[in-house]
């Protein structure tokens, strides 16, 4: 790799300069791409901006072993709106390569490289190669002139992110990432002071590889069909593509976690007659009034090329399928009723039962989900056996000051016992929703539970009175001594939606105002710095996907608090970043591996990264379906209609409805998949919090609209669904107190 940029030169900023006497030119928007006649130069301008080649003068590079191959079109035609181009290097050791490039006009101010490799002639000692294609400003930068967006990996200037983090060190010169990594496959800059932002794209990726594909050690095989995409940053800015996928400075193959990893994985094709080497990419630009809308205008243009496809499935057969997993495993150990923290797959078994009430044991919700079902079908057992749960948290797990206690030891032959763990903000705030909505279906079938509502007001008290004067809280803190341990505040969010939720129930208008002021904290911190940080606790203070999920149920709840439309704005702006967490294109399987646990015959679209840092990937998103069918609601904007049916079906495909799987139940699932290096091994298990992501969206349709599956509710009338979701707005759908 330390080969490849010895060649760019910059040249003059002068336009004269880039004049070709000679050229080709297309014509897309205001951007146009020039090539000479004789094939030595290319230039790409938009304005009094230029980009020229990779490894400028050439127009043409591959790496073939050790060496690399620079040259230039043998011949350019143009034929009709494309530039059809040739060229064929040859290496020290005789081998050919032909290289075909067509260049076409793409969407406005973009265009589109289809590009084929051939070997010719294959010399005796080359062994492998890669090609490149990149684009170059032509002016000295340096790293942070620029805002990035690379999905799931790279925002803006990366604040928050541990050393190792890909794209955490501005020191590193090379910042190349493989596409099976990408939500989508595609990565953007936005130069600071123009606002001018160059993307590019691989489209129509198709990313294979096979079992076994693994390590840092240079893998030479065809059947790797995924690219990587990303930048070099010396003394100038480039953006390029690698085929097959390099990926380093930093790179998470072959990582031991926790540990940083500073080199390249090195992938690539054999030297052979006949080897697949092909792709498309779309590259160009789009000039934004600032990075959010950088970000929401480069992934909804590429979510558009990729149209990402909705799987349908029934919602209403997952939810019993859910509900029969919470009866299978309520167990009532010594007086402390719960599920198990996870279960073994594909068998079933419980590994232990150990509590959380929220976060990812979810007990409190899952209590509530089951008393709902119970409640409804009159279902004797059900609300009994849900309202042992419930109340063995109310009786046991809060302290005089109003903290609570959060996670529990269960045993067959002693009374439980609590671990002395941190309090976190995320853990109490999953608990106590599912607490309010445990008490508020109560008071629906007509039975009143004081102790359940006063649990969540001596909570909502102890919130109150230990809020920062700044309207934060701390991430976490010691329930022994009520103080804060820990320094973030990036986690104010999270109780937000249940202060509003008590406030609608209460109207007590301590409530509201600590709501507002913790919202108006989270406004200038992390909506107006683009820091959705530290949502997954135990992952803290790196963004990640769930920190924009509790950003986005904070922020709406305000709006319709308050109706001021500053809360709206902001809750848009988390989705956009959130969904960007998405894989909204397939990565298939491994070729050859007969130990992937993901399902047969599904895609991984719907599935999202967990956070930065690593490539895990789960089914979390489906808590949000919810929220972005309001947000569509509330905006008009089709796209986010979209993604709220992605989220509600495609989320549920790894449930084994249909029993291929062979689980033990329908409804259990696994809690985490790798997409990248053994793809789709899981760690066969599920959480509680599984179950939760099903069911609780599902409620707040339910409450909402009386109905749960989108695809029925979108055939009503637009002015019926607003007039539902305006009414949900004004109660959240909660009874008053």
């Amino acid at each position: 790799m330390k080969y490849l940029f010895l060649f760019i030169s910059l040249l003059s900023l002068s336009a004269n300069t880039y004049s070709i006497e000679k050229q080709y030119e297309l014509s897309s928007g205001d951007a146009r791409l020039c090539i000479a006649k004789d094939g030595k130069t290319l230039v790409l301008q938009y304005g009094d901006t230029y980009y020229q080649s990779l490894n400028t003068p050439y127009v043409v590079t591959l790496e073939v072993n050790s060496e690399t191959l620079n040259g230039y079109y043998a011949t350019v035609k143009q034929e009709k709106e494309a530039l059809v181009c040739d060229a064929r290097l040859k290496s020290l050791h005789g081998t050919v390569f032909r290289i075909k490039d067509v260049f076409t006009p793409e969407i406005k101010d973009h265009f589109s490289l289809c590009r084929e490799v051939t070997v010719e002639k294959v010399g005796k000692e080359d062994r492998f190669f890669n090609s490149y294609f990149g684009l170059t400003l032509q002016k000295k930068t340096s790293v942070n002139d620029f805002e990035f967006f690379v999905p799931g990996i790279w925002y803006r200037d990366n604040q928050c992110l541990k050393p190792g983090f890909l794209a955490a060190d501005y020191s590193d010169n090379y910042f190349y990432f493989r596409e099976d990594r990408l939500p989508l496959p595609l990565v953007s800059a936005r130069e600071k002071a123009s606002g001018l932002a160059f993307d590019m794209v691989h489209l129509n990726a198709n990313p294979e590889t096979f079992y076994g594909e693994n390590g840092l050690n240079r893998i030479v095989d065809e059947r790797m069909q995924f690219g990587s995409l990303g930048f070099s940053e010396t003394d100038t800015h480039s953006v390029l593509f690698v085929f097959p996928g390099i990926e380093g400075e930093k790179t998470y193959v072959g990582r031991i976690p926790g540990t940083e990893r500073k080199g390249f994985a090195y992938r690539s094709h054999p030297v052979e007659a006949n080897v697949k080497h092909a792709y498309t990419l779309s590259f160009g630009f789009n000039r934004t009034a600032n990075f959010p809308k950088q970000v929401e205008t480069v992934w909804k243009q590429t979510w558009d090329r990729y149209n990402p496809t909705v799987h349908k499935v029934d919602v209403k057969d997952a939810y019993e399928a859910s509900i029969e997993v919470l009866d299978a495993y309520l167990l009532n150990l010594n007086g402390a009723p719960g599920w198990p923290f996870s279960i073994y797959l594909p068998n079933g078994i419980a590994r232990a039962y150990n509590y959380q009430m929220g976060f990812i044991g979810f007990q409190i919700s899952n209590a509530y989900f089951l008393l709902k079902k119970g409640l409804d079908t009159g279902n004797r057992k059900y609300v009994h056996e849900a309202s042992e749960v419930i109340d063995f948290w109310v009786n046991n797990s809060q302290l005089e000051s109003g903290l609570l206690k959060t996670w529990a030891d269960a045993y067959v032959d002693r009374k439980a016992t609590w671990r002395d763990y941190e309090t976190y903000m995320r853990v109490t705030a999953g608990g106590m929703e599912g607490m309010m909505g445990a008490w508020n279906t109560m008071r629906k079938h007509g039975i009143d539970k004081p102790e359940w509502l006063n649990y969540c007001k001596k909570y909502a008290d102890w919130l109150v009175r230990n809020q920062e004067e700044d309207g934060s809280f701390y991430i976490r803190y010691d329930w022994k001594t009520g103080k804060p341990n820990h320094d973030s505040k990036y986690t104010t969010t999270n109780d937000i939606r249940f202060l509003v939720e008590l406030y609608f129930v209460t109207h007590d208008k301590r409530y509201w105002d600590a709501a507002l002021k913790a919202g108006e904290f989270s406004y200038d911190f992390i909506h107006h710095d683009y820091l959705y940080v530290g949502g997954v606790i135990d992952n803290p203070n790196v963004k990640d996907r769930e920190s924009g999920q509790m950003a986005i149920y904070a922020f709406l709840a305000l709006y319709d608090m308050t109706k001021d439309v500053k809360w709206r704005e902001a809750a848009l702006q988390a989705a956009r970043y959130t969904e960007t967490f998405m894989f909204s294109y397939n990565v298939p399987m491994a070729i050859n591996d007969t130990l992937t646990d993901f399902p047969k015959q599904i895609d991984i679209i719907g599935q999202t990264l967990i956070a930065t840092g690593h490539s895990g990937i789960d089914n979390g998103l489906a808590f949000s379906s919810f929220q972005y069918y309001r947000m569509y609601l509330l905006t008009g904007d089709k796209h986010l209609l979209h993604v709220a049916r992605l989220i509600q079906n495609n989320t549920l495909r790894i449930m084994d409805l249909d029993g291929e799987m062979g689980y033990r139940y329908r409804g259990l699932l696994t809690e985490c998949f790798n997409p990248q290096s053994n793809r789709g091994h899981s760690v066969r298990q599920q959480l509680p919090w599984n179950q939760a992501s099903i069911l609780e969206p599902m409620h707040r349709f339910m409450d909402a609209f009386g109905e749960w599956d989108i695809d029925v509710i979108e055939q009503w009338p637009m002015e019926k669904r607003l007039e539902m979701i305006n009414k949900y707005a004004e109660t959240q759908g909660l009874e008053q107190e």
